[in-house]
């Protein structure tokens, strides 16, 4: 319980100092545009709507997967268990093996 306590301490006191790092590193810049209501962004430079790139979507997506695939890879390294430790190589295998698909799908639709 002690540890908790520490750890949380910790981490809200680096929260904290982050926040007041901010405040003092930041500059102080205000305009026209950074003053208006941003409700809906802002006005159109043209009559025309650029379309979104498809591909942006795709590294958003496969941003998360890997992010969340990252997070459960390291609750599997973290474990003292030898089966544990195989399903990690398993999952790093193909971790590996998505991310290599993943990055040609990328190129692909990039280059289209």
């Amino acid at each position: 319980m002690q540890t908790i306590l520490i750890y949380g301490s910790g981490i809200l006191a680096g929260i904290i100092l982050l926040y007041f790092i901010g405040i003092m590193v930041a500059p102080f810049n205000p305009g026209e545009i950074k003053n208006d209501h941003f409700e809906c962004g802002l006005p159109p430079s043209s009559e025309v709507p650029m379309k979104a790139n498809f591909r942006y979507f795709i590294f958003a997506i496969a941003f998360i997967v890997f992010d969340m695939a990252g997070l459960f890879f390291s609750l599997f390294v973290f474990a003292d268990n030898t089966k544990a430790l195989g399903w990690a190589l398993v999952f790093g295998i193909l971790m590996f093996a998505a991310i290599t698909i993943s990055m040609k799908e990328y190129r692909n639709v990039k280059s289209s």
